[in-house]
C-alpha cells in the first residue's frame, strides 16, 4: 500500500507566517529611516531632491540614461557617489509612476547611504557602455578616475537579493503614501484654519463696542 504524503500545510502556514513577520519587520525599519526625510508639500521629486541636498550637505544629480543603454541586462537605475556629490542614472520606464518608482528607490539608497565599491568591471556588467566621461562631466575628472580605478561608491538596482535592495525597494513604495498622508494633513489644516477665522471674526462683528463698553 502507498504511503499518503503527510499533509504540509501547517509548513506552508509556517512559512507564510515567517514571511509576514519579516515584512512587517522590513516595514518598521523603513518607516524609522524615513521619519526624518524631508518630504516636500506639494510633493516633486526636484523639491524631494533639493529637501535632501540641504538635509545631507550634498549635491544629488538626476540624469536619464541614453537609449543606447536600455538593454535587458543593464541596471534600471544606478547611484554613483563620489566626494559631496551623487549622480542617479536611471532608465525611463513605460510610465511616468515607474520612472519615478526606480529614482525613488535610488534616492532611498541615498538616504540610508547604502553602497558598496565596485572595479571598473563589475560596473560595466551593470552598465554595459559605461564611460567614465559621464562621471566627468556630471560630477568631476577626480571622481571618474575613482570610479575607474574602484574607488567610487555605486549601488544599482539590478537584483533584489540583499537587505539594502528590500528596503530601498519597499522606501520606494512608501514614500509616495507618505507624501499623500502629508498633503492631506496639510489640506485638513488650512481648512480648518479657513473655517475657524470667518467665525471668529464673525463673533468680533457682534460686539464691536464690548470693550468700550466695558470699560
Amino acid at each position: 500500500m502507498a504511503k499518503i504524503p503527510p499533509c504540509t500545510t501547517t509548513g506552508r502556514a509556517r512559512q507564510r507566517s515567517v514571511f509576514v513577520m519579516s515584512l512587517r519587520k522590513l516595514r518598521k525599519e523603513c518607516e524609522a529611516g524615513l521619519a526624518d526625510l524631508p518630504l516636500p508639500v506639494p510633493f516633486s521629486l526636484d523639491a524631494l531632491v533639493a529637501n535632501m541636498e540641504e538635509a545631507g550637505g550634498r549635491t544629488i544629480r538626476l540624469h536619464e540614461m541614453p537609449d543606447r543603454l536600455a538593454r535587458v541586462n543593464a541596471a534600471c537605475g544606478l547611484r554613483l557617489k563620489a566626494g559631496s556629490t551623487s549622480l542617479v542614472l536611471y532608465r525611463r520606464r513605460p510610465t511616468a509612476y515607474q520612472t519615478q518608482h526606480v529614482i525613488l528607490h535610488e534616492l532611498c539608497h541615498e538616504w540610508f547611504d547604502h553602497g558598496t565599491t565596485l572595479d571598473a568591471e563589475r560596473l560595466r556588467t551593470l552598465l554595459p557602455v559605461f564611460d567614465t566621461s559621464l562621471i566627468a562631466r556630471m560630477i568631476s575628472p577626480a571622481a571618474a578616475e575613482a570610479f575607474a580605478s574602484g574607488g567610487g561608491t555605486v549601488q544599482a538596482r539590478a537584483q533584489y537579493d540583499t537587505h539594502d535592495e528590500r528596503m530601498a525597494e519597499f522606501g520606494a513604495s512608501l514614500i509616495p503614501r507618505m507624501a499623500r498622508d502629508l498633503t492631506t494633513d496639510d489640506m485638513v489644516g488650512r481648512l480648518d484654519n479657513s473655517l475657524s477665522r470667518p467665525v471668529a471674526n464673525r463673533r468680533r462683528g457682534l460686539f464691536p463696542g464690548r470693550r468700550s463698553d466695558d470699560a
